[in-house]
């Protein structure tokens, strides 16, 4: 939910008119006004002070969101690793791909910077270093210095769809940084767009 999204139902809840609401927190109602229709971003102080104007308290919460960061992504696969479900682990990567050719450069510096943390599968991780310096090349972005690391590379080649009839296409079909670090999965499976309304796949 946006700022706009919350300070509407918030004062539709309390039954205010955006001049009501502004008197009542101490603020222009220009702001309110701007907030609600998405042109101005308020800080969290700003919006707890309206909020709580209305009689409501404000709640920030933070949860895992695997197509956020590349962090978000890793966890996320280790958590399906647990589970045994490599469809789902390469849906996700699929998702945070889309998410991240969406955003915008400084979006996309802040998506793939940090080191994520290892999902227990080094192949995996393998992965994950792949699908970061991939991404980092299309948006000609600098390479993060973590992607090459030599825990980043596996010795002996992994197809992460572990079909032998198809071995020859994915090989044909994986990106460079897949092929390099011994990975073989086809650009396909990390370039379909998903609808961008869609919600994404919770942890």
């Amino acid at each position: 939910m946006t700022a706009a999204d919350l300070l509407r139902s918030t004062r539709s809840q309390a039954g205010l008119s955006v001049r009501a609401l502004a008197d009542a927190a101490g603020v222009a109602a220009s702001t309110v006004h701007r907030i609600e229709r998405g042109e101005l971003q308020p800080t969290v102080e700003m919006l707890r002070r309206i909020v709580e104007a209305a009689g409501m308290r404000l709640r920030v919460e933070s949860e895992p969101d695997h197509s956020a960061s590349m962090l978000g992504l890793a966890r996320a696969i280790g958590a399906d690793r647990a589970r045994n479900n490599r469809d789902r682990r390469v849906l996700r990567a699929a998702e945070f791909a889309d998410r991240f050719r969406r955003s915008d450069p400084d979006a996309q510096r802040r998506m793939i910077t940090a080191e994520p943390p290892s999902t227990g599968d080094r192949r995996w991780d393998v992965f994950v270093a792949a699908l970061t310096e991939w991404l980092a090349i299309q948006a000609n972005l600098a390479v993060p210095a973590w992607t090459r690391h030599k825990d980043r590379y596996l010795r002996h080649g992994w197809w992460v769809v572990p079909m032998a009839p198809l071995r020859a296409w994915e090989y044909a079909g994986s990106p460079a940084p897949f092929r390099r670090r011994g990975v073989y999965l086809h650009r396909d499976a990390l370039s379909t767009p998903l609808p961008a309304a869609g919600p994404p796949l919770s942890s």
